[in-house]
């Protein structure tokens, strides 16, 4: 198991700030919406919202959801970058 299939709410929000992304302030809701690097931005989808969920629930399950989100807006790169960081 990797660093990228276990980790849990708190280290995924400390390592999304550290690598550049702002939390969208919204307090309803589910989940919070944390808002990308402008670099970033460019590369996504049409399809594709300008921002990543992370769901409120004590228990994470969707890291794999989220660590595709990160590689479809930064490649590789921002992955390990992310993953550096957990």
């Amino acid at each position: 198991m990797t660093k990228l299939d276990s980790f849990n709410r708190n280290r995924c929000i400390s390592a999304l700030i550290k690598i550049g992304f702002t939390e969208k302030i919204s307090r309803r809701g589910s989940h919070d919406k944390f808002v990308p690097p402008v670099q970033y931005l460019a590369n996504r989808r049409n399809n594709q919202p300008p921002f990543i969920m992370v769901p409120r629930s004590r228990v994470l399950h969707c890291q794999d959801e989220i660590v595709k989100e990160l590689r479809s807006l930064g490649g590789e790169y921002l992955v390990k970058k992310f993953e550096g960081y957990l």
